[in-house]
């Protein structure tokens, strides 16, 4: 059977604008290696990363307004764990004491190459990149072993977790309430985009297209399929909380405040 899209339309509608743009943002970085390989998405795809560009240009004016002193410390955390995980990886490239070790130092060198400069993205996209490193890494089990990185991973997992959680939360109360009117603009045509995209993907499961470009279509559909998911427990998670807080008599209105759903 041919891989489907989730239903993701539900789950953009109700998350805040921070985890949207993070979301898609998560698609875009980890799709677009793929994407750029088939003719047939490259338009769309382009559209896609346009409005998702210009969503993020927008969504960055309004950082200050929940970058409170928490916010700034799991960051700071994150960062730091992210750097221990590079440099390791770069000593034991460095100082490999033989062929074979270099050559599995190597593997690990491989992917964390492309996320040296992960720390001076924007906290979206830094979520975003940071998940995807530790998933690679984490599916390289063995050599996580041998280098001594297997627990740093998980801590870097879990500070990214963490970062995830309170800026959502707080990016919710904030950023939603006071930027509708733009917000709502800018949402609405990435989402949009993010729509055509999506339709592009379904329809060439059902054209002619070759046996590689078929795989490569369905990698991608694995990739929505499970940032959806992601966004999905995000947001149950952050609601969970929020109802255990109001029935608890919790008042505190940085975490609890009612979202203002937004249409896609």
């Amino acid at each position: 059977m041919k891989k489907k899209i989730l239903n993701y339309k539900q789950t953009l509608f109700r998350i805040p604008v921070a985890q949207n743009v993070q979301t898609l943002f998560a698609v875009y970085t980890d799709a677009k290696p793929l994407a750029i390989t088939v003719p047939q998405l490259q338009f769309v795809f382009g559209g896609f990363e346009s409005e998702l560009l210009a969503l993020d240009a927008y969504f960055k004016q309004s950082n200050k307004a929940f970058e409170t002193a928490e916010i700034v410390r799991l960051d700071a955390c994150r960062d730091f764990t992210a750097r221990a995980v590079i440099a390791k990886v770069d000593y034991a490239y460095d100082f490999a004491l033989s062929d074979e070790e270099r050559e599995e130092a190597r593997r690990l060198l491989y992917v964390v190459e492309k996320y040296r400069k992960v720390e001076q993205m924007e906290y979206e996209a830094e979520t975003a990149n940071l998940r995807s490193m530790t998933t690679e890494l984490q599916q390289l089990p063995e050599l996580l072993n041998t280098f001594g990185l297997t627990n740093l991973i998980v801590r870097l997992k879990q500070e990214n977790e963490n970062f995830e959680a309170r800026y959502n939360s707080r990016a919710q109360t904030v950023n939603d309430k006071r930027q509708q009117g733009n917000a709502l603009k800018y949402r609405t045509a990435a989402n949009r985009a993010f729509d055509s995209f999506a339709d592009v993907l379904e329809s060439l499961r059902l054209m002619p297209i070759s046996v590689e470009q078929l795989a490569t279509v369905e990698q991608i559909i694995d990739i929505v399929n499970g940032h959806i998911r992601q966004a999905t427990i995000v947001y149950n998670r952050h609601i969970g909380v929020v109802s255990a807080r109001k029935q608890n008599g919790d008042t505190d209105t940085a975490d609890t405040a009612d979202e203002t759903e937004v249409q896609n």
